[in-house]
């Protein structure tokens, strides 16, 4: 893989030296071609930065969407500011059939490359070619004007019940997949989940197997196979710890290849504790109840046999806690999607400070690559969809997923703290139960008996 050479157009960013008005502005894109900078695409994005206020990452997605068109331009001897609808389709077909880019990712670079013929519009880098124009607009001389580069208005209402417009290309595809495609929990939507999964029976164990199928990509077979003894000793958590590493697992996955898997610290932390507390009352109930029960390795335990869990039966859990929590047409196996969508995203940042990651780069390639080794996949093709939907939230979202990796980490450390505090809350009424029948305060003690007990069924009655 090498970077973009100048004949393909060289996308060179600002330093902290470059100020304007004054003040300085690092990492605004400016293309290049053989003779020179390309001035329209460079002031485009400038004043995407600048005027607009766009994030320096939006911006470097927009330059790799314009920057393979005006390539395009180029190879078939057509000036940027002579094109027209038909060659917009050309491209547009370019993209979807022999690039085989998906319809959505395809209507989002139709989308970024109108916005900046119609930039051009405004600016008057070119005149009266794209049709952003009312009635009233034009002079009745051209009434019915046939405009090269069509555009279609479109109306929202802002939450104030004002009503603006904007304009949109119309030469868009109908995507068959929007509407019938699963869901993938939002950050929210996963947050409820585990909260109702928590206080459920066995919820330290629920909450935990979904952190598996989240924080690692596992299948529910590979996260059923984890067992004690993948677990670190204290030698090599206290080394963990002081070098903030993962710890490394290795696991069969699908197909019977053993591969290696990185737990983060957290979610380390979180099953530890899970196995000195919930689990070992669950070991300790079977002990007492089968004859000739026997401690299986595995870490997910069914709190009926004490045996590993059935995939099954972890399905219908899962199945439970997204219909509690309301989330549509989803289940815990896409919660291994959202693990898919950090490693596309991972890779993405990693690789595309100056490198063309557009719908026709190279690099897609080896991101998806790289991301099926990661996820166990034997093809790349069903995790294309999460890299053309990252590259479409990067122009919306700029620099929040930087944040990424930094907010699962905080949610493994929020969900260790109210398992914590549900422990502890418990824990502190009966101490303080205790205290009072020590002090002869009998009644007291009682009241707070009857309370707790009501507590507890009530939750049990939640359970049921």
């Amino acid at each position: 893989m090498v970077k973009a050479t100048l004949a393909q157009g060289l996308i060179l960013k600002t330093d902290a030296s470059c100020t304007i008005n004054g003040i300085s502005w690092p990492g605004i894109p400016t293309l290049v071609w053989p003779e020179g900078i390309d001035t329209p695409a460079s002031d485009w994005f400038r004043d995407l930065i600048i005027r607009n206020g766009k994030a320096s990452t939006t911006v470097d997605e927009y330059a790799n969407i314009l920057r393979p068109f005006l390539r395009f331009c180029r190879k078939q001897k057509r000036n940027w500011d002579s094109i027209d609808d038909e060659f917009l389709i050309l491209w547009r077909e370019r993209l979807v059939r022999t690039e085989g880019v998906s319809v959505g990712r395809t209507n989002t670079v139709l989308k970024i490359i109108f916005s900046f013929y119609v930039w051009a519009e405004e600016r008057g880098h070119i005149r009266f070619r794209v049709g952003i124009y009312t009635d009233a607009d034009l002079p009745a001389t051209m009434a019915g004007f046939p405009f090269a580069i069509t555009a279609k208005r479109k109306f929202a209402k802002s939450s104030s019940g004002r009503t603006f417009s904007s304009w949109t290309t119309p030469l868009t595809l109908s995507d068959p997949e929007t509407g019938s495609r699963r869901h993938t929990p939002s950050e929210i939507e996963i947050r409820e989940i585990h909260s109702i999964a928590a206080v459920k029976e066995n919820g330290e164990r629920n909450s935990l197997f979904m952190s598996y199928a989240e924080e690692m990509g596992g299948r529910r077979s590979e996260i059923l196979q984890i067992g004690k003894s993948h677990m670190p000793s204290i030698d090599q958590l206290a080394d963990l710890i002081e070098n903030d590493h993962p710890w490394t697992i290795k696991l069969k996955r699908k197909g019977n290849k053993l591969t290696s898997l990185q737990l983060p610290l957290e979610l380390i932390f979180r099953t530890l504790d899970y196995i000195e507390n919930e689990r070992h009352e669950v070991v300790l109930k079977c002990r007492r109840k089968l004859v000739g029960y026997s401690e299986p390795d595995g870490i997910f335990l069914s709190s009926v046999d004490g045996q590993v869990l059935h995939p099954d039966s972890v399905t219908s859990i899962g199945r439970n806690a997204f219909k509690t929590a309301g989330v549509d047409k989803s289940n815990i196996h896409r919660l291994r999607a959202r693990y898919a969508e950090r490693i596309i995203e991972t890779l993405v940042d990693a690789t595309s400070t100056g490198y063309d990651i557009g719908p026709l780069s190279n690099w897609t390639e080896t991101i998806l690559t790289k991301a099926a080794e990661r996820m166990g996949h034997a093809h790349t093709s069903s995790l294309r969809p999460y890299l053309n939907n990252y590259l479409n939230r990067r122009i919306q979202i700029g620099d929040a997923t930087k944040e990424a990796n930094l907010g699962t980490r905080i949610r493994q450390l929020e969900l260790h703290a109210a398992t914590f505090e549900r422990r502890l809350r418990c824990n502190k009424d009966l101490h303080q139960i205790a205290r009072d029948l020590s002090a002869g305060k009998s009644a007291k003690a009682a009241a707070a008996l009857r309370k707790l007990a009501d507590e507890i069924d009530s939750a049990k009655a939640t359970r049921n």
